[in-house]
């Protein structure tokens, strides 16, 4: 049995929740304009929650791993 290890850093884990956010609020927000999914009030306002905290958490971790670079050189 092989066992593969992958250490991810805080900040590409930050990163890549993000991006996984922004693509699921896209993707919720897209099959409500092709009614798909039924156009509500609440599924508007978790959309928009969603694309904001992948946003702020994408950025924060964009910015840990400028800072974490910066210092190292």
């Amino acid at each position: 049995m092989v066992k593969i290890s992958v250490k991810i850093s805080r900040e590409s884990m930050e990163i890549i929740v993000g991006g996984f956010l922004l693509i699921v609020s896209f993707l919720l927000s897209f099959l409500m304009v092709l009614d798909i999914l039924e156009k509500s009030i609440a599924l508007s306002i978790f959309s928009l929650s969603t694309s904001f905290a992948g946003l702020a958490i994408g950025f924060h971790g964009i910015y840990g791993l400028v800072t974490s670079r910066r210092r190292s050189e």
